[in-house]
């Protein structure tokens, strides 16, 4: 996405000159608003057309992009980030995306064009370099996934040491040979856990029993488990899956099989999603503050549209391990 900047160095003119020629044409030579009106064309720059006066009010809104309203971690964030935009005043604006970066370019054009406010991510379906030129220039926080830039205002976890912790932990339970059930590079959370995962097993001496990269979903854990046991024919003494869905996956599929969770192979998540507690048997797992971060992200980013200044860009809560019936 252009900015005015990138506009006004095409042009060649200053970015009060462009300005002008959006607010106010008549105020700006002919020649000048020509070059301008190409520049702006060329560039395909998205300009506030309702104007000066209407960019300095607010319209107490919040728009919030998630990839999925059926992840049970989402619901909890969600809660958050509403009971800190009704402090204020806000109304929340929720979009579902389905991963489909085209829905949020369409919605984004809400936060460039002054419909919104300002913007939450809660998941990453687009580079970050359209994140960072966004962020650039409206406000936006990216919540829930980690952001590899430092520029773009986020709040999450360290996942790296929350799934080191986690392994620390296992270890601790006396088990060595431990699978690892991700995502790959599909997520940088899930790039981040099992770079934790396998620094504590080195620490330990030992190395991972299996890695699977078939995603964080329940049907992805229940696959893992199809893979693992078509390789490796036995069972590790414990499976760490990214997420408390795939860990319920998983479960669901030993069990199918005849195995008894935890008597045969303990099983571990990360989340702790409302299931995680109901689930028979109960899941050990990493706990997410899910609702502070949410609240958080709304308190940033209403921050940024007071023109609060950026002392802190990013923010990692803490995490926990809530040890429960799978261990």
């Amino acid at each position: 996405m252009a900015t005015m900047k990138e506009v006004a160095k095409l042009a060649g003119v200053s970015v009060a000159t462009v300005s002008r020629v959006i607010s106010s044409p008549e105020t700006v030579r002919k020649t000048t608003r020509d070059k301008v009106e190409e520049a702006i064309k060329q560039l395909n720059y998205k300009p506030n057309y309702l104007g000066r006066t209407l960019r300095l009010m607010k319209t107490k809104r919040i728009l919030v992009l998630l990839n999925t309203l059926s992840n049970q971690f989402f619901s909890r964030v969600m809660k958050g980030i509403e009971d800190r935009a009704r402090e204020d005043g806000y109304s929340v604006l929720v979009v579902v995306t389905h991963g489909n970066p085209d829905i949020f370019h369409q919605y984004a054009q809400m936060l460039q064009t002054h419909q919104v406010d300002g913007m939450i991510v809660c998941s990453i379906d687009v580079p970050e370099s359209d994140l960072l030129k966004l962020s650039a220039e409206f406000p936006l926080v990216c919540a829930c996934e980690p952001i590899r830039s430092k520029k773009i205002p986020s709040v999450s976890i360290n996942d790296e040491l929350a799934a080191y912790d986690a392994v620390k932990f296992l270890i601790r339970q006396g088990k060595q040979n431990i699978a690892l059930f991700g995502a790959g590079k599909l997520y940088y959370s899930s790039v981040l856990r099992e770079k934790g995962s396998i620094r504590a097993m080195k620490e330990a001496s030992l190395t991972p029993f299996y890695i699977s990269k078939e995603g964080l979903s329940y049907h992805a854990g229940a696959r893992a488990v199809e893979a693992l046991l078509a390789e490796k024919n036995e069972l590790p003494d414990a499976i760490f899956c990214y997420s408390d869905t795939c860990a319920i996956g998983a479960i669901s599929a030993l069990h199918r099989k005849g195995f008894k969770i935890p008597v045969d192979v303990s099983v571990m998540g990360f989340d702790n999603t409302a299931v995680s507690e109901v689930y028979i048997p109960s899941l050990t797992t990493v706990a997410q503050p899910q609702h502070q971060i949410g609240y958080q992200a709304a308190d940033l980013l209403i921050r940024q549209i007071n023109g609060a200044p950026d002392t802190i860009k990013r923010y990692e809560l803490p995490h926990e391990i809530v040890f429960r019936d799978s261990i």
